[in-house]
């Protein structure tokens, strides 16, 4: 199990301010990681000073008023505390979403190595924050929310549901998606990725399940003998990432 690690044990500053105007149940967790290229720590001894390095820089460089993310992953197996539970982050410019961020970085075949550590650690935290903090089921990558390459390599872990506390396929975000009025929600674009690269559809991933998502979706649910009614429910979210 992995290990937390507190702001008093990895030397936080104390915040600026703290807001509480977080609402998850409407959203839930965001995977991020630090950058396009490798900043994995070869030791665990050099993590501490890697997070105090970046919440010195979002409360210096950028004038925020802590860390931005809810909390921090490291591929040596500890979760560090950021702004923690109930907390608004100043990770997606979102009240309904929680930021995890993973102490790696790269793109491609040049990308940190993803450890089961780490994979435990963001499990940690997701759980922290759906049992402490009130988060709905959903886990989505920052990709789905803005247009960035984040979390790089990490984003498959989290479309396969391999980062789910519970294992398994990526749990059903609570929200069913319908065509009209149109759904826009982060989850719509992880939905519309997974149609894209597991059952070949070419959908625009961009969070809104408008008429071309509705018209693959009853496409799919009747390959799938499921109820044809273009509506993304429990049944034919499991169905695309089984």
């Amino acid at each position: 199990m992995a290990t937390f690690v507190t702001r008093a044990q990895w030397g936080a500053r104390a915040p600026k301010s703290v807001s509480g105007g977080i609402t998850p149940a409407r959203g839930s967790v965001v995977v991020h990681h630090v950058d396009a290229v490798k900043v994995a720590e070869a030791g665990h001894a050099d993590c501490a000073a890697q997070v105090r390095g970046i919440q010195n820089h979002h409360m210096d460089g950028n004038g925020w008023s802590d860390i931005a993310y809810s909390h921090l992953a490291c591929v040596h197996g500890h979760l560090f505390q950021g702004r923690g539970e109930n907390v608004r982050t100043a990770a997606q410019g979102n009240d309904d979403w929680y930021a995890i961020c993973a102490l790696t970085g790269g793109t491609g075949s040049d990308y940190d190595t993803v450890t089961a550590g780490l994979i435990d650690a963001i499990r940690y935290g997701v759980n922290r924050l759906r049992v402490s903090g009130g988060a709905a089921q959903a886990i989505t990558g920052h990709r789905d929310h803005h247009a960035t390459g984040c979390p790089g390599n990490l984003y498959s872990r989290v479309i396969s549901g391999e980062v789910n506390p519970g294992g398994g396929p990526l749990p059903h975000p609570g929200v069913t998606f319908r065509q009209s009025p149109v759904t826009v929600h982060a989850s719509v674009a992880t939905w519309q990725y997974r149609m894209n690269s597991a059952h070949g559809y070419g959908l625009a991933v961009d969070g809104q399940y408008g008429p071309g998502s509705d018209a693959a979706c009853r496409s799919f649910q009747s390959r799938r003998g499921l109820a044809v009614d273009g509506l993304v429910g429990p049944a034919t979210w499991r169905a695309t990432f089984a």
